[in-house]
C-alpha cells in the first residue's frame, strides 16, 4: 500500500460496500455473510500445529493477504449498482499483528467485531500485509469506539475523520 492512503484509489470498493450497506440496512443478518466469524484465531492454531509438526513452513501472512483479497474480490463480484445515495463514516485500520484474540471487543460491539478484532467483511476495503483497512458507517463509530477502547493490543484505530462516500 501507499505511504499515503488514497481515498480515491478504492472508489469501486467503497461504492460496494455502500450498496450492501443499504441493500442489507433491514436484513436480519446484516453482517459476518462473506467471510468466517473468528477467522484469525483458526488460521493462528492452524499455523502453529503446522510449524509444531514440521510438516511445512505455513507462511501465515501470505494465508491472510490471500483471503482477506479474496472475500473482498468475492464481494466486488457481486452485481452492484452505483448508489447515489450518500454514506458517512470512517476508515478503520486493524493491525492483524497486534490482536489479543481476547473477545473483549467482541463483547463491547455485540459481535459486530470478532474476538480477534476484526471488523465485519462488509466493510472491508484493503489488506496491506499488516493493517486491513474498513470503511465503518457512522452508525457503527461508536460502538467501535467501544471496541478501540478495550482493544489491549490496540489493534484498532482510526485512520481517517469521519468521510462521506
Amino acid at each position: 500500500m501507499k505511504t499515503e492512503f488514497e481515498l480515491n484509489s478504492f472508489d469501486e470498493i467503497l461504492n460496494n460496500i455502500k450498496y450492501l450497506y443499504f441493500f442489507n440496512l433491514n436484513g436480519s443478518k446484516r453482517f459476518w455473510q462473506h467471510a468466517e466469524y473468528d477467522f484469525l484465531i483458526c488460521f493462528l492454531h492452524e499455523s502453529s500445529k503446522i510449524k509444531e509438526h514440521n510438516e511445512r513452513v505455513d507462511n501465515y501472512s501470505s494465508r491472510l493477504h490471500s483471503y482477506f483479497d479474496q472475500v473482498i474480490q468475492n464481494r466486488l463480484n457481486l452485481e452492484i449498482n452505483k448508489s447515489l445515495l450518500k454514506l458517512e463514516g470512517k476508515i478503520l485500520a486493524f493491525n492483524v499483528h497486534s490482536t489479543m484474540f481476547d473477545s473483549l471487543g467482541e463483547s463491547e460491539t455485540g459481535g459486530f467485531i470478532d474476538g480477534c478484532d476484526t471488523p465485519p467483511p462488509e466493510f472491508w476495503i484493503y489488506f496491506d500485509g499488516e493493517n486491513l483497512y474498513s470503511f465503518i458507517p457512522a452508525e457503527f463509530i461508536e460502538i467501535v469506539n467501544s471496541a478501540i477502547e478495550v482493544s489491549m493490543g490496540e489493534s484498532l484505530k482510526w485512520k481517517t475523520d469521519l468521510i462521506e462516500i
